[in-house]
């Protein structure tokens, strides 16, 4: 069996997410005997200690893993087509760090860059449904079956359709900084709440928090309607099934 390492530099959250996300394209890509394994921004220091420059840890803690693992696929945000143009311009900027690690002799085929455009939240925005699912699916009466209840409910439905994109990539304001994916799932949670519960109180400390994308992401669906709607996340896809034995 080969083992994969995914490296979500900026977030511990996001490790778990991913690593939840490239698990179910892996069996919806019928990819066999693969072993996926996720680390966060954590896992940098214990892998590369704090000496030296950031491309030199990265490239010891890659080594490190490469010795146990079959690739290593970095995993970072892309907020806007302006924003990644900015980071490319700066030297030390972590994409241009990161392709040095790709660049370095002996990891080329082992190594890889996946952007997640707009954020990790366009990923999970691919369904929505899904993403009613894990709310409703906290109160009892939808712990079972929760996709059909929802789906089948006309409000529910209604509210799901409403903020379904065809392309997640694309919930952007074009200022760097605006209104994007994160703003919009917690937008969208707060509808779905109050949809569940019209007397809710507290409605902003219970809607949608970075800190909650791994449990989301379990309640994700990954198929051939929901992957159509981000190319990044297909991009993640493409990177995994190199490695189908």
């Amino acid at each position: 069996m080969r083992s994969i390492r995914i490296f979500t530099l900026e977030s511990n959250d996001d490790a778990k997410a991913v690593e939840c996300l490239a698990a179910k394209l892996a069996e919806h890509l019928q990819i066999g005997n693969l072993s996926i394994q996720a680390s966060g921004k954590g896992a940098l220091l214990r892998r590369a200690g704090r000496g030296g420059a950031l491309s030199d840890r990265l490239k010891r803690a890659t080594r490190a893993y490469l010795k146990e693992e079959s690739c290593v696929i970095f995993v970072i945000d892309q907020d806007s087509p302006s924003s990644l143009h900015q980071r490319r311009q700066e030297p030390n900027s972590l994409i241009n760090q990161i392709e040095s690690v790709m660049n370095e002799r002996g990891l080329a085929g082992k190594v890889f860059l996946v952007l997640a455009v707009q954020e990790l939240e366009a990923w999970l925005l691919v369904d929505c449904l899904g993403i009613f699912c894990y709310f409703a699916s906290q109160r009892t009466q939808y712990r079972q079956d929760c996709r059909r209840k929802v789906s089948t409910n006309r409000q529910f439905a209604r509210l799901v359709n409403r903020y379904q994109k065809g392309d997640t990539e694309t919930i952007v304001e074009a200022e760097v900084g605006g209104h994007g994916p994160k703003e919009y799932l917690s937008e969208f949670s707060e509808e779905v709440l109050l949809k569940l519960n019209p007397n809710i109180r507290n409605v902003k400390k219970q809607r949608y928090q970075e800190t909650f994308s791994a449990e989301v992401a379990e309640h994700v669906e990954i198929n051939r309607q929901t992957l159509r709607r981000n190319s990044s996340l297909r991009k993640l896809g493409e990177v995994l099934s190199q490695f189908d034995s």
